[in-house]
């Protein structure tokens, strides 16, 4: 003789649960997504930003305890200075005492000290004024052509991200001529136009 098991109730739920659970993930999902994407594009702003503040500081700095020119330009390829393109293709930072010719170039004898690689995430950095490949430092700290003419302007750090409202999606770095940076914020729009 056999004896009957109890019956026991089994755990789950029910498809009416299971609905209430996936409108609640959806509502929830709906909410930050966006804000996630907001964050993240302002965040590579910020990134990017910080990089360009960096490498200006760190290029002054070499031709200050140098007593040597020490220039910061576009490179695609880390190794030398780009002719086209603009400044999230990456660049270098290096030892310019030669600094020979209209554009900034590595010569023989110059020794590259920072190599930054090409930034992401729809961010695009556009100079104007005489920045749009390089910026150069004199052992003074005065930023400069590689004719010795005074060297001021704006490189803009944009992003192009529908995610990020106009007022935070761009900064402009603008390099006055004792080669001191300063960082505003200005309101663009997505197609990232050019400082000013």
């Amino acid at each position: 003789m056999s004896k009957e098991r109890p019956r026991t109730s089994q755990a789950g739920i029910t498809l009416l649960e299971l609905m209430v659970a996936l409108t609640v993930l959806s509502i929830l999902l709906t909410i930050a997504v966006p804000s996630f994407r907001s964050a993240a594009a302002s965040s590579a702003v910020r990134s990017a930003t910080s990089d360009l503040v960096t490498s200006l500081a760190q290029t002054r700095s070499t031709a200050a305890k140098t007593g040597r020119r020490a220039t910061m330009c576009v490179s695609s390829n880390g190794i030398q200075c780009t002719t086209a393109g603009t400044w999230e293709q990456g660049w270098i930072v290096f030892s310019d005492p030669n600094h020979s010719g209209v554009t900034a170039n590595i010569d023989a004898g110059d020794t590259i000290n920072f190599l930054f690689p090409p930034i992401q995430n729809q961010i695009v950095i556009i100079g104007a004024n005489g920045l749009t490949r390089y910026i150069s430092y004199g052992p003074d700290g005065q930023a400069k052509t590689n004719t010795g003419a005074a060297l001021m302007g704006k490189i803009r750090v944009c992003s192009k991200s529908t995610a990020i409202e106009n007022n935070s999606r761009a900064r402009d770095l603008t390099i006055n001529f004792a080669g001191r940076v300063t960082v505003n914020t200005p309101v663009v729009d997505a197609t990232c136009p050019a400082p000013t």
